[in-house]
């Protein structure tokens, strides 16, 4: 009862938010009217000031109501895929849910019911459920089969329980879509009062949900298909980082889902999978509108519901129409193009893994060169300056400029140790003496043409760490067959990675955006000024503008940007210190930097002052409406490393 109270609470409350700004301005419009037959000079001025309410809260409106999901995926009709369709309307039935209208394949591991609505969620117009493939590869049939029940069940029970929890999504996502300015800023405010008001109510439909996703296999499976979906978006994130960047390196199209499905069944990865996903559940702190996991898995325990007669344990591509066909079309029309010709993993696996480490030899002969110890960049020659214990100044250009000076040492180790190994395997691999094999528990091993595998790590460190074994290595590398004369050429400089972009920031009195990449930062300047930072609020035609100015910075390559004359680079390098302020009303970022003949760095000497080591310093700071991409702020703790100092002054009177 208290939930129902709340609920028609709130839908007062969200109806009232569009009713009082009308009844404002056909009460101005009206006064202005009536004003105006008594008085024509009050009567203008009035009808004055109810045109500018009115075309104020007209904007306001506009931009609040504008935003729209867009679709993903590929979209599947039901003659394409009658199964999936006739699995879809069974669960409908038996839930009680209302069928979605579309049905799309994404390549995303999530199942999502996306409603498409207007009046934020008061009018629905369409659902669309999202389905993504790693689900399909991964779940048996009885447990896609609950998953896509507990999303289709989630919008609630009745129809005042779906209203609200539509409202209640069309709300929270207006606020994500909107950016700084004053309808930003009003809107927020109404935003947190009616999340604060429907969080009871979203709890209470999460549960419902539940008790109505157990209908369709039971209790026991519901709470497996809980754990096993966390377990498959771990994996999914493992299988991309380790095993799909090998796509981009190999420069071919990868088997996607059959991959994914051999990854995952593993028996050792399965095992450390479902640990992680119990460990997950463990750790999840339940948010204000929705239970942890761990709590649901509790309150499914306590349900009566009854697993059905029958249970279905095949693999979820078992609801697939002709999956040796249809798989691999869906995975190329959801895949970058322009990955190159589909090939086995095992093929994958040995051209990713030759191209690896002809990378590693080359940035090896990059570091001898730009170190200055030696002009051999063959393997002989690295040998020989590890065995005179030069190895330190030799990896020193590839090393993070930030570092810790505790951990130099073993860097150093480290490092030294991987590149060489790396050039070592390239040699092999050469020669055709070795090549890489696919493994599943972890990164491609190396194996001999005799069929031993090789640990280049093992066979290489004990001379890295102790220069006075570098002969020992030396002989056993030549009875390897490694050709001691290989060498790479060196490694062009690494293109910069993005990690995130903050938008705007004050420098030298003027707006840039701020890329943070891994190798720098990257001043940008705005193009968007005070006001129409201001208009983006409130115009939709203006905060998409920026949206794809943004975008585009996104897309640009770092190299391409830094060629622009009216842009600033910050390289790592130059950085001698850095001090971040964070106080109340935002952040202030200092560098001290060598701005010399042998500077890499790109900044306007009148645009930074002198600190009284007489290092160039440069002072960055946040605005009132500065907003992030990704993670900058984490891609800035990275860069600087040991070299930057934070100090909190926010609990300070400032």
């Amino acid at each position: 009862m208290r939930s129902l109270w709340r609920a028609a609470l709130a839908l007062a409350l969200h109806i009232g938010f569009f009713a009082l700004p009308v009844a404002l301005v056909v009460g101005l419009l009206g006064n202005a009217a009536y004003t105006y037959r008594y008085d024509t000079g009050n009567g203008l001025r009035a009808g004055v000031a109810a045109a500018v309410v009115t075309a104020m809260v007209f904007l306001g409106l506009r931009a609040v109501l504008r935003p729209r999901a867009r679709p993903r995926g590929v979209a599947i009709d039901k003659s394409a895929q009658p199964q999936l369709w006739r699995t879809i309307s069974d669960i409908a039935d038996t839930t009680g849910a209302p069928a979605p209208d579309r049905l799309r394949i994404t390549s995303e591991p999530r199942i999502v019911l996306r409603e498409d609505t207007a009046l934020l969620g008061l009018h629905l117009r369409s659902r669309s459920l999202e389905l993504g493939l790693p689900f399909v590869a991964g779940l048996a049939v009885d447990e896609l089969r609950t998953a896509i029940a507990q999303q289709m069940t989630l919008p609630g029970g009745n129809g005042l329980e779906r209203l609200v929890h539509r409202t209640a999504a069309g709300v929270a996502a207006t606020t994500s879509e909107l950016i700084g300015g004053p309808t930003k800023w009003l809107f927020s405010g109404y935003a947190g009062l009616y999340a604060k008001l429907t969080a009871p109510v979203e709890r209470d439909i999460r549960f419902g949900a539940d008790a109505r996703a157990a209908r369709v296999a039971g209790k026991r499976v519901l709470a497996t298909t809980l754990r096993k979906t966390r377990a498959i978006e771990l994996g999914w994130s493992d299988y991309s980082e380790e095993y799909l960047s090998m796509a981009l390196s190999a420069e071919r199209t990868p088997d996607l889902l059959l991959g994914f499905r051999s990854f995952v069944e593993t028996v050792e990865r399965k095992k450390q999978l479902a640990e992680r996903a119990k460990e997950s559940i463990l750790e999840e702190v339940a948010e204000r509108n929705s239970p942890s996991t761990g709590e649901r898995i509790e309150a499914i325990k306590r349900l009566s519901a009854s697993a059905p007669a029958e249970s279905d344990d095949r693999p979820g591509m078992a609801l697939v129409r002709n999956p040796r066909q249809t798989v691999p079309e869906l995975e190329d029309r959801l895949m970058v193009e322009g990955m190159g010709p589909r090939v086995p993993w095992p093929e994958m696996a040995r051209l990713a893994g030759a191209r690896a480490v002809e990378r590693r030899a080359a940035r090896l002969t990059s570091a001898v060169l730009q170190s200055g110890v030696s002009e051999d960049t063959t393997l002989a020659g690295v040998l020989a300056t590890i065995h005179r214990e030069q190895g330190g100044e030799l990896v020193n250009p590839v090393l993070n400029p930030g570092m810790d000076p505790e951990h130099l040492d073993q860097a150093v180790v480290d490092t030294l140790t991987e590149l060489l190994g790396a050039a070592v395997v390239d040699a092999l691999v050469r020669t055709g003496h070795a090549q890489h094999e696919l493994d599943w528990n972890g990164p491609p091993n190396v194996r001999l043409t005799n069929g031993q595998l090789l640990d280049p790590d093992r066979l290489v460190r004990p001379a890295v760490a102790d220069p006075r074994l570098v002969p020992g290595l030396h002989r056993t590398l030549l009875q390897l067959g490694v050709p001691l004369d290989h060498s790479q050429p060196a490694a062009d400089e690494p293109e910069a990675t993005l990690a995130g972009i903050v938008s705007p920031v004050q420098y030298a009195s003027n707006l840039y955006e701020l890329l943070v990449t891994d190798r720098g930062l990257l001043l940008v300047p705005s193009h968007a000024g005070t006001a129409q930072r201001l208009l983006a609020g409130v115009l939709a035609r203006v905060r998409r503008s920026e949206h794809e100015q943004l975008d585009e910075l996104e897309r640009t390559p770092v190299g391409e940007l830094r060629e622009r004359r009216d842009v600033e680079w910050v390289d790592s390098r130059d950085v001698a210190t850095a001090r971040l302020a964070q106080r109340r009303s935002g952040w202030e970022l200092s560098l001290e930097l060598y701005l010399d003949d042998y500077s890499i760095s790109t900044v306007d000497p009148a645009n930074t002052s002198t600190s009284e080591d007489e290092l160039a310093v440069l002072v960055l700071g946040s605005t009132a409406d500065s907003g992030e991409r990704h993670d900058p702020y984490e891609g800035i703790g990275e860069l600087m490393g040991a070299r930057m100092s934070v100090d909190d002054q926010s609990d300070r009177n400032e």
